[in-house]
């Protein structure tokens, strides 16, 4: 009678070994991939939600103002003589081609007119244009409307990342 010998194995083998540590390290990469992802989503989703915010403090700010100057009333289109932004915006129209920027040292700035600090490299620029109170897509000469365009653009180290347009009567 011949007698058969059991093997028996202990350990694993060398290409076992190779697989689990193949399949461990893509399982790394792919979540370390995911967290990657995710953060860069997070600093721009950030960087929007800043963006509009700004633009909103605008906005607010043009419901705070009235139409024409307390002064000069709708005689003059856009700053009056001796006004100085942002601390003398007192109408509509002292917004048009306003630019508050911390490189200018003028902001961005909220819906008081108070500059906001910690904001290096963020830019609100505004437009005010007359339009036609029945298009409000045809731009008329500047005064010559009881309807106003508003336009805010936010940029965060010189690129768009924000645009924000209302119609306000004058």
């Amino acid at each position: 009678m011949s007698r058969r010998r059991s093997i028996t194995r202990r350990g694993f083998w060398l290409v076992e070994s190779a697989v689990a540590i193949a399949v461990v390290g893509i399982g790394v990469v792919a979540v370390v991939g995911s967290q990657q992802a995710w953060h860069i989503q997070a600093v721009e989703s950030e960087k929007l939600a800043t963006g509009m915010r700004l633009a909103t403090e605008i906005r607010e700010l043009s419901l705070l103002l009235q139409a024409n100057d307390p002064i000069t009333g709708d005689s003059t289109w856009g700053i009056e003589l001796g006004e100085v932004l942002p601390y003398d915006i007192d109408d509509l129209d002292d917004l048009d081609d306003a630019v508050f920027a911390d490189s200018a040292g003028t902001g961005p700035i909220d819906a008081t007119g108070t500059t906001i600090v910690g904001m290096d490299d963020w830019e609100q620029q505004i437009t005010v244009q007359c339009v036609d109170p029945f298009n409000v897509t045809q731009v008329v000469a500047d005064g010559g409307s009881n309807v106003l365009r508003l336009e805010v653009i936010v940029f965060y180290s010189g690129e768009e990342t924000a645009r924000l347009i209302w119609v306000a009567p004058r």
